[in-house]
């Protein structure tokens, strides 16, 4: 206690307790985001506060007699800012425990809001470790992804933003996963193009709904709006389908057109790019076509690997050997298979006394088994 009436309150300190609140809303503008990331803070801040808070009552009722009116006064004047930041943390945290709207799907009644919302705290957490690909995609992913988070440095190159890239490639070879792994580690507002909210039975709902979407990602800016399997929505007009015509030409007026949407980036997947729109490709809009091919050799190595990081595999289980067999196969396909791996050491397992956690050669070969025989009989 006599450290802290022995601790003299100056305009500097008073600087210092009028910064808490600027510090509260420079965190929350920075990683909104984050919502657990900003839990945290919020407990941390109020500690910090409360601790801040007794200091000064100890030094209002505990104040020498010599001055005691002016340094009752300078404490509440320090204890004000760490009212208004608690008062400020505990609004927060009311706005964020408020259940979110609800969102249109097709079919609802005309005029029913759709309010599309960033989904990055629904995105499965993936890191690049988690992603096996071509060194060279992934450099320029990461080069794209740091034009998005600083403009300015690409104006001062003479750069325009790209509107946006389209990740062609069989099933399986990661395009979707390429997607959540930007939304994890880029900072950008991630949005979902998804055609049950978007496409609706009423005239000129599906365009309202197309529109709201960007101009959430426009508000949230730089944002990513993800469009998995586009030829569903995007496929080449044809004039039979006067709904699905209009809905591509809107979207090409969104992307890039009269509309602007400045900070918004595009991220489209297909395994049938020739059935994409040729307007949607063309220069300015989803110009960059990138290639995700079937992983190679010692992609298929790197898989296996990653895919068998937390189990056991007993002696006699090779990676290279099964790179090898598995040539021709995705990386969801090796997953599987290892998946399927483990659950057949588990059931092996499951009739002996003590369980060793352990896959063996014979797990997997069951394993890719039952995958080739899934495969030849996709209908059984």
């Amino acid at each position: 206690m006599s450290y802290i009436l022995a601790l003299e309150l100056t305009n500097r300190t008073l600087l210092v307790f009028f910064a808490i609140p600027f510090l509260y809303f420079g965190y929350h503008t920075k990683f909104w985001y984050a919502p657990a990331r900003l839990q945290r803070f919020d407990v941390i801040i109020r500690i910090i506060c409360v601790l801040l808070a007794l200091a000064l009552l100890i030094k209002i009722f505990y104040a020498p007699k010599t001055n005691r009116l002016a340094a009752q006064e300078a404490a509440l004047l320090h204890l004000a800012p760490l009212v208004l930041t608690l008062l400020i943390v505990a609004q927060g945290s009311r706005s964020r425990r408020a259940p979110p709207q609800s969102k249109q799907t097709a079919g609802n009644a005309p005029g029913d809001l759709f309010r599309p919302v960033p989904l990055n705290n629904e995105i499965q957490r993936l890191t690049w470790n988690d992603l096996v690909i071509d060194a060279e995609l992934r450099r320029e992913l990461i080069s794209v992804i740091e034009l998005l988070k600083d403009p300015k440095t690409s104006r001062k190159y003479g750069i325009d933003i790209p509107k946006g890239i389209l990740l062609n490639g069989p099933p399986g070879t990661g395009k979707t996963t390429i997607a959540k792994v930007i939304a994890n580690t880029a900072n950008l507002a991630f949005f979902v193009l998804q055609l049950d909210e978007i496409v609706s039975k009423w005239v000129g709902e599906s365009e309202k709904n197309l529109s709201a979407l960007f101009d959430a990602a426009v508000k949230h800016a730089p944002s990513v709006i993800f469009v998995d399997e586009i030829d569903s929505i995007g496929k080449t007009r044809s004039g039979n389908q006067v709904w699905a015509d209009n809905l591509v030409n809107h979207m090409l007026q969104l992307i890039d057109g009269v509309i602007r949407t400045e900070g918004v980036y595009i991220i489209a997947a297909t395994n049938r790019a020739d059935l994409v729109d040729p307007a949607l490709k063309r220069a300015g809009r989803l110009n960059k076509v990138i290639e995700v091919p079937l992983p190679g050799y010692e992609a298929r190595i790197q898989l296996f690997g990653l895919y068998m990081s937390r189990l056991t595999l007993s002696q006699g289980v090779h990676l290279e050997s099964l790179a090898e067999i598995t040539e021709g196969k995705s990386a969801a396909d090796i997953k599987e298979i290892c998946n399927q791996a483990g659950l057949n050491a588990f059931k092996r397992e499951s009739g002996t006394k003590r369980r060793h956690y352990s896959v063996t050669y014979e797990d997997i070969q069951l394993a890719l088994d039952e995958f080739m025989a899934s495969q030849s009989n996709p209908k059984s």
